[in-house]
């Protein structure tokens, strides 16, 4: 073999090897990167760090669980953690539980902003795990004494004193029931039974599974298309009287449903057979603990003691809503209102330290952006447009469709729409007229009208176009403008990158420090001579007094997902997407 054909020979098996080399790497990674994570990881619980003083705080209006703890009984929903042995102002970082449970007599607690909880001495101490958070919508003890975690992420399970969270299921639960040697959890996929590592797919006329209840060894489960019910691990049927259940609980032999317009109440029997109930004021959820049947509806939580309804715990002061994600804040003379975002309007006098809201009727308004007090009346921007509230009646302005901003000017109240800005004069104007773009996503007044779009900044002066700033020109620090906040010798502007002052010279001074936040809608307000600053998911933060910088306000707000900010006199309210929080400004604990 010549010199130069064993070369030859020596590169192809080289070639070869090197190309094997390549296949066997490439399929240990593909391996490896479609293994599936373990189903099992580490568990802590550390007790949370202090967070700062816990404001005045008012949530929402609906309980999501309950539970009977050593101290007695305990709701969790849109207004926390409250009840027996436990105040409102607990200690967890967020207002909004959607799961309850007593562990060994301990509660633990899911929240809808991720993580569970649970209390030992007073405080609470949050679960820490390899799976990361987890947004748990159900939780369930077994009878050996081990907590079921059913959460959007999957099913887990852990024992007392254990070190080690176990993922037995990874499709979504919002239900769990608990059986002898088996737990059913159903979810947005279907209704799955787990009997050690056996997991199996029962099959049900719909696959949603709003809730699932076990009455002995018949199996009870809330579909999308109403009530149905099997035995064992066979399908499940549809029930004759369940097409319109909506919710349901196991209470002793029978199965409690509620119907979706929440004025009855279905007990039905494993042969099938139920009664009726009519409500005398409709519910949201029925609950059962132990032999308790409760209802939680526009009264309050509701007992059933014998043939009557009775209250099962006071209900702390609430927004009207169900959830309370505030949109914006307003005064109308003494009066607080609040602006719902996905909603209307609710009113309360300032002058009682509880604040007793009330509900405002009509439907001009839905979707509330922005409130501004201007003439004697409320101005109201709205998804449904723009209107005015008076302290009893809401009128529908007219415009072009949804209304985002208002500002006032020596010459009257501008609205921001999606087309453009409405002068007063009734002149829209737009990008057609010089402005960087129609969506006018924040408005403020002054010796000329501040327009913020989700493509710039401008100014408007004797109803026309006076200068812009656009993307391209770098002195944003992103061009999705959110608040905007005039001051004497400044322009404040918040966008979805951070925070710029532009000066009366023109000149833009960025603030380096707010680079990462995502400024709130219109949540930009001069309060205490100190100008406050709203992000979405990092809190309320306050201007230093050398005006350098934004520093963090470290007080306990219902959410760290600021919405909305008013002051008023020597109080900032603080509007979030769980609820509403009054900060003292003359307090220096609050």
């Amino acid at each position: 073999m010549s010199r130069g054909r064993s070369i030859a020979l020596v590169g192809l098996v080289a070639a070869s090897a090197a190309a094997a080399l390549y296949w066997k790497t490439s399929r240990d990674v593909e391996q490896a990167l479609a293994t599936p994570p373990p189903d099992e990881q580490l568990l802590q619980f550390t007790a949370l760090p202090h967070g700062g003083a816990t404001l005045p705080r008012w949530g929402g209006s609906e309980v999501s669980a309950v539970a009977l703890s050593d101290s007695g009984l305990v709701a969790a929903g849109a207004s926390g953690v409250y009840g027996s042995g436990i105040a409102v102002d607990s200690g967890l970082p967020t207002l909004r539980a959607t799961s309850l449970a007593a562990w060994r007599g301990r509660l633990v607690a899911g929240l809808e902003s991720g993580g569970f909880y649970r209390q030992s001495e007073g405080r609470w101490q949050e679960a820490l795990s390899g799976f990361g958070t987890l947004h748990v919508r159900a939780l369930a003890e077994t009878e050996a004494g081990e907590l079921l975690v059913g959460a959007r992420e999957g099913l887990y399970r852990t024992a007392w004193g254990a070190t080690r969270l176990v993922r037995l299921d990874r499709h979504p639960v919002r239900s769990v029931a608990v059986g002898r040697g088996f737990v059913l959890a159903g979810g947005e996929e279907g209704l799955r039974r787990i009997a050690g590592v056996t997991v199996e797919t029962l099959a049900t006329p719909d696959p949603w599974i709003e809730s699932v209840a076990l009455v002995d060894d018949v199996t009870f489960a809330v579909t999308a298309g109403g009530l149905a019910q099997g035995r064992g691990a066979s399908a499940l049927v549809a029930v004759r009287g369940g097409e319109d259940v909506a919710s349901g609980v196991a209470l002793r032999d029978r199965f409690v449903g509620l119907v979706e317009s929440g004025d009855t109440l279905r007990r039905f029997e494993a042969s099938g057979r139920f009664t009726e109930e009519v409500l005398a004021s409709p519910a949201r959820r029925v609950f059962s603990v132990g032999d308790a049947l409760l209802v939680d509806g526009a009264l309050g939580l509701r007992l059933r003691r014998r043939d009557a309804w009775v209250e099962a715990l006071p209900r702390p002061d609430a927004l009207p809503w169900a959830q309370a994600h505030v949109g914006a804040l307003g005064l109308l003379g003494d009066t607080l209102v609040a602006g719902r975002f996905d909603g209307g309007l609710a009113v309360a006098a300032r002058g009682s330290a509880r604040l007793a809201f009330a509900e405002v009727p009509g439907s001009a308004a839905w979707g509330v952006n922005a409130l501004l007090p201007a003439g004697g009346t409320l101005y109201v921007a709205s998804l449904r447009g723009a209107a005015r509230f008076d302290g009893r009646q809401l009128v529908a302005l007219d415009g072009p469709g949804a209304a985002f901003s208002l500002a006032q000017t020596p010459e009257g109240v501008a609205i921001g729409y999606a087309q453009g800005v409405l002068v007063p004069g009734q002149k829209l104007l737009s990008a057609f007229h010089g402005l960087p773009g129609n969506q006018a996503t924040a408005l403020a007044g002054g010796t000329s009208l501040f327009v913020g779009t989700p493509s710039g900044l401008g100014a408007i002066r004797a109803r026309r176009v006076e200068w812009r700033v656009t993307p391209g020109e770098g002195k944003l620090p992103h061009p999705w403008v959110t608040a905007l906040l005039g001051q004497p010798d400044a322009l404040y502007v918040g966008t979805s990158g951070g925070v710029v002052r532009r000066l009366a010279s023109g000149r833009f001074e960025p603030f380096v420090d707010t680079a990462s936040y995502t400024i709130a809608a219109g949540a930009l307000a001069e309060a205490g001579g100190r100008v406050y600053l709203g992000t979405e998911g990092r809190g309320l933060f306050r201007l230093s007094r050398d005006r350098a910088r934004f520093d963090p306000v470290r007080v306990g707000l219902p959410s760290p997902r600021v919405t909305a900010l008013l002051p008023a006199g020597d109080v900032l309210y603080v509007g979030t997407d769980e609820g509403l929080a009054r900060l003292s400004l003359t307090n220096e604990a609050e």
